[in-house]
Formats: C-alpha cells, structure tokens, sequence
C-alpha cells in the first residue's frame, strides 16, 4: 500500500496554486510539481547543466542562474524545444514526488499540482486527477496579472489542451471563477470525499494483511 495519490491539474491562470493553498489549510501535504522542477534548475545541479547544455548561455541571467523569463520566450516559441525541456526535469520530480508518497501513512494524501500532469510518467499512479478550470477571459487576465503580454499569453494557452481536453481526463473539476467562497466549497467537499475513500482502502488493506 500507499498513500492516496492526486493530482491537480488545468490550464495556466485557472487557479491551482490557490486550490493547491485551500487543500493546505484543510490539512492535505500538497507538492508543488513546478517548484520543484525549478529547484531541479538551480545552478549547480544536473538538470542546470543539461539545460544550458541543450538551449545555450544565452538564456542565463547576470548571476549566470538560468533566467526564467528567458527560458519560458524559448520554449514556448517551440513546441519541440518544450518538449525537451520536459525531458529534462520530468524524471527528477517523478522522483522527487515518489520519495514524499514513500513518507506518508497508507491512509495519508498526497497532492502534486502540476501544469503538466496529464502528460506526466507519474499519470497512471494517480488515484484521483482533479481539474481546475475558469472562463478564458479570466484565465487572460490572470496571465497578464503576472506580466505576460495578451499575446503571448493567448501563444501559452494555445499550446495546452484545451479546457474540453482537460475535462475529459478529470475525475474531480474545480470551477474557479470570481467567487473564492464557491471555490473553496467545492474543494472542501471533494477533499473530504478523497479523505473517506483513502481511509477506507487503507483499512481493507490492513484487513486483508496486505
């Protein structure tokens, strides 16, 4: 047995990060798939060297840290060099994300928001993927929020799956719209559904000896 596995996921701007910040306050161990790859960037660690190696100094800062501003224009202007990037960093977080599940009680939940989960090694591991979505318009304002242009924001969008796409994998969707309080309804009442069927499997577990 492990603890129970799952995973957030949508489109950029739909709101993760503060689903991901109400599953914390309700007591969930969450994992920040992103922040971990950019831990995986650092300099000094394998993956820095690999990515230097594979898209050159030009995307360095003066620190000689890997500029993230500058990394993101590069790949997201080609699909192909985002998929090399993903390469890269997706085993040392599969790792990473494998070794915190290790840690935890069989009845003990294990959130890992990631902007790429569905295309992630770890996607079958999950026992439950929940979707977090909202209006486009709200998803280009968030974006512009954090100081990308309109139109590389629409360029970032267009390179995900789209929202239909996302629904169609989810288990759990999040609708995250202008009301926090309705948000955190709905992340309250489909937490507690994961809470009972993560205590349930652990106790059939430790009923049959395995």
């Amino acid at each position: 047995m492990t603890a129970y596995l799952v995973g957030l996921t949508g489109q950029m701007g739909a709101g993760k990060t503060t689903v991901a910040q109400m599953l914390r306050e309700l007591g969930a161990k969450v994992l920040d798939a992103d922040a971990i790859a950019h831990q995986e960037q650092s300099r000094g660690t394998v993956g820095y060297s690999a990515i230097v190696q594979r898209f050159g100094t030009g995307i360095l800062g003066e620190d000689k840290e890997i500029d993230r501003q500058k990394l993101a224009s590069e790949v997201f202007s080609d699909p192909r060099k985002l998929t090399d990037l993903e390469r890269i960093l997706h085993p040392r977080v599969v790792a990473r994300v494998l070794e915190a599940r290790s840690m935890l009680p069989d009845d003990g939940i294990l959130v890992v928001e990631a902007i790429k989960l569905l295309e992630s090694a770890l996607r079958r591991s999950y026992d439950e993927v929940w979707i977090v979505v909202a209006p486009h318009y709200v998803l280009l304002e968030r974006l512009k929020g954090r100081g990308v242009s309109e139109a590389e924001a629409e360029a970032r969008l267009r390179h995900q799956r789209s929202e239909a796409d996302f629904r169609a994998h989810a288990d759990v969707v999040i609708e995250n719209g202008a009301d926090r309080e309705a948000t955190r309804g709905q992340v309250r009442a489909a937490y507690a559904k994961a809470r009972a069927t993560a205590s349930a499997r652990a106790s059939r577990a430790r009923g049959s000896g395995t």
